[in-house]
């Protein structure tokens, strides 16, 4: 279906099977072309006529090898394709693949992390891991320990992270005091709404530490201090750290100014009997914020002898105390963290028991005290709410629990949880291997749960290693806020 032009070119209109194809075979062939008659005449005119038909007919068969090469190129070309049509998806993925793998790493080719995206990313890091980053670079270490983002890291623990449960006690008093110690275990409180048991774990062990029932061992702001008598331990379960500060005085009250944002010391100095018969000498000691720093005050009140536990509420530390002269007036004391000044607010008599069983709480942002009769079945107790600081005015609510909880002057209670349930829990470990447990109160559907703390009392190992007995005071804090400040 091919033919050719008497000029060489190749021409495309058809041409019939019957019709004669002007087509030269080789040279050295037998046979004479198709429709070509040998020519026997040897004269210049028929010389010069062959010549040219024989470069007229070479130039066709060039051209017809020349169109056989390009057809059968073309029909290799054709078969190829054919034949790789199932396979060609696999180089084209890869082709797919590398394409978007140069797209990635042209991408990934971007510049440095912006200082606020990383000061995002590590306020949102376990404290424990942040003591650690502080070892990758300066800049690091300094974003971490400055006092911005300190705040901020406590700001977003308060609102985002889960709040902890930290439980306090030492092996007891009896301990020599290079065996004494002081265990903080800790619980995350996800889903204790609805479980029936905490488990705990041992976040710190300081030595040369005890805590006693009178003892003082709370949570402030994130961190936890510790007296009695002798050096005041200020330690932050989080991120291990310790610190020991002296304090001379025999009650020390720790406390946190949010709006200098300072913690501070209060401690008593004058001793007992009192030098001055109407005066009592503090001192204030001020932590954070570089070096400790003192300053001394004095207090021109009535003589008073401290009757509870101290508790931290919004800038001011509350306790409750008598004077030895008059004891029919107990009073609150209130020291006003920030401006380091200590005054008095009257109480009902029952909210500061004589015999030291006062239990002074926070409820709902504001100081209140459970009083009960510490020597009968604690079935039923008062709570008293402090409703107006500057005119001492105090409201008082009863109930009655739905079964005792046993003898009152075993049992405490360090606060409410999230719920708003108040929080019972025993004074004292048990003396023999058992879970220690609390219980909770809803006063709305004057109900009760109790609620196995894993983890503290109920290793006898544990116990005979480091001389647990009955003796060992517990101290809860039930809602810890993590945070990454030390003093």
């Amino acid at each position: 279906g091919l033919s050719f032009d008497f000029e060489g070119r190749l021409d495309s209109r058809p041409v019939h099977p019957k019709a004669s194809v002007p087509v030269a075979l080789p040279e050295n062939s037998s046979s004479a072309a198709v429709n070509v008659a040998p020519s026997y005449d040897h004269s210049a005119a028929t010389v010069a006529r062959a010549e040219r038909g024989r470069s007229f007919r070479q130039n066709v068969y060039r051209n017809w090898l020349r169109c056989l090469c390009m057809k059968h190129r073309d029909d290799e070309n054709d078969r190829f394709c054919s034949s790789r049509s199932k396979l060609d998806s696999i180089p084209l993925q890869s082709k797919e693949r590398d394409r978007k793998n140069e797209k990635d790493t042209r991408s990934s080719k971007v510049g440095p992390i912006p200082l606020d995206l990383e000061i995002e990313i590590l306020l949102r890091l376990p404290a424990k891991s942040l003591m650690k980053f502080q070892c990758v670079s300066k800049m690091w270490s300094s974003i971490i320990r400055s006092q911005r983002f300190v705040s901020s890291y406590y700001a977003m623990s308060s609102t985002m992270r889960s709040h902890r449960f930290i439980i306090a006690f030492s092996n007891g008093e009896s301990a020599k005091r290079e065996d004494k110690r002081l265990f903080i275990f800790s619980s995350s409180y996800e889903g204790e709404e609805s479980s029936s048991s905490l488990v705990t774990n041992l976040d710190m062990t300081i030595p040369s530490v005890t805590v006693i029932s009178f003892s003082t061992c709370a949570s402030v702001h994130g961190l936890i201090g510790s007296t009695r008598s002798g050096p005041f331990v200020v330690c932050n379960p989080c991120t291990g750290k310790v610190t020991m500060l002296p304090c001379s005085g025999t009650h020390t009250s720790f406390g946190y100014d949010p709006v200098d944002d300072q913690f501070k010391a209060l401690t008593q100095v004058s001793p007992y009997p009192y030098q001055e018969p109407n005066v009592l000498v503090h001192e204030v000691l001020t932590l954070g914020g570089g070096e400790p720093s003192w300053t001394r005050s004095k207090v021109t009140t009535p003589v008073y002898y401290t009757a509870t536990r101290k508790l931290c509420i919004n800038g001011f530390v509350y306790f409750g105390a008598w004077s030895p002269r008059n004891r029919i007036d107990p009073v609150i004391g209130c020291f006003d963290v920030r401006f380091e000044r200590l005054s008095f607010i009257k109480a009902p008599m029952a909210v500061v028991c004589l015999e030291g069983e006062s239990i002074l709480i926070e409820y709902k942002g504001k100081l209140a005290a459970i009083a009960r009769h510490p020597y009968k079945p604690f079935h039923s107790f008062d709570l008293w709410i402090l409703e107006d600081v500057k005119t001492h005015d105090w409201s008082k609510q009863t109930f009655k629990l739905p079964f005792s909880l046993g003898l009152g002057t075993n049992l405490t209670s360090p606060g409410i949880n999230k719920a708003g349930e108040i929080i019972f829990a025993p004074k004292c470990l048990s003396r023999d291997v058992q879970p220690f447990y609390i219980f909770y109160h809803n006063v709305e559907r004057n109900d009760i749960r109790k609620v196995t703390i894993k983890g503290i009392a109920d290793d006898r190992e544990f116990r005979r290693r480091y001389g647990l007995a009955g003796d060992c005071c517990v101290h809860i804090s039930p809602d810890h806020v993590e945070s990454i400040a030390s003093i």
